[in-house]
């Protein structure tokens, strides 16, 4: 008897253009495994053996597209900073808002999202458990009220890909972080000014940015608003 292969799951992103698409994608250091135009556009682009999958789709928005995956990888840290020197060379600047653009990705964080020039939110994770710790900390009840305001806004805004709410989850504790540490409050104000940046909010922004001087806080280059 022949034996069953397993299952396979594919998933398939949208793209306007999959020309553009993968393009885009092997600016990252993917390989364009596979393109067709006709009858239909479709394409597959391939690093270390996993692939993305991609469809032609018309009359999409970009900017209101929910489609999204998850990719699993060894050494978060060394992704991030490859696609972020790769997209500071094609694009002369690391995009937080706007489509393109990739998420801000604190050091000791385990998880940032891409979006490609289609819209698309590719999540890239962190192999073992301490994604999983993250996500957890925010039921940790042994912490200060911003400390944990900290941690929710993270879960908000790194699992839930729920922008708005973490701002204001944010705003809610800073405006009762009189007995916080400065430590904790500038960490909060750092996340807050990103939220504002990749929201494209940019009078909140320099508001932000404004009142995170108070606490001498060394602003990132990216947190620069014009």
């Amino acid at each position: 008897m022949k034996q069953q292969k397993d299952w396979r799951t594919i998933s398939v992103l949208p793209c306007i253009s999959i020309t553009d698409a993968l393009s885009f994608w092997q600016t990252l250091g993917f390989d364009i495994t596979y393109t067709q135009t006709r009858p239909y556009q479709y394409g597959v682009v391939e690093r270390n053996g996993h692939a993305l999958h991609f469809a032609g789709r018309k009359g999409m928005d970009i900017t209101n597209n929910l489609s999204t995956c998850l990719v699993i990888v060894p050494a978060i840290d060394m992704v991030y900073q490859t696609f972020t020197q790769k997209l500071k060379e094609k694009l002369g600047s690391v995009p937080r808002s706007g489509v393109p653009r990739i998420s801000q990705m604190k050091p000791g964080a385990t998880r940032f999202t891409l979006t490609d020039v289609s819209g698309n939110a590719v999540i890239f994770i962190n192999d073992g458990k301490q994604d999983q710790e993250t996500w957890e900390k925010a039921e940790n009840k042994d912490q200060s009220p911003l400390q944990r305001a900290i941690a929710v806004a993270i879960r908000f805004r790194d699992y839930k890909r729920d922008e708005k709410a973490a701002a204001a989850t944010l705003d809610a504790a800073l405006r009762k972080a009189e007995n916080e540490s400065q430590t904790d409050i500038a960490e909060a104000l750092t996340i807050r000014i990103d939220l504002a940046i990749s929201m494209n909010d940019l009078p909140r922004a320099a508001a932000l940015i404004k009142s995170a001087k108070d606490f001498d806080l060394v602003l990132p280059e990216a947190y620069y608003v014009p």
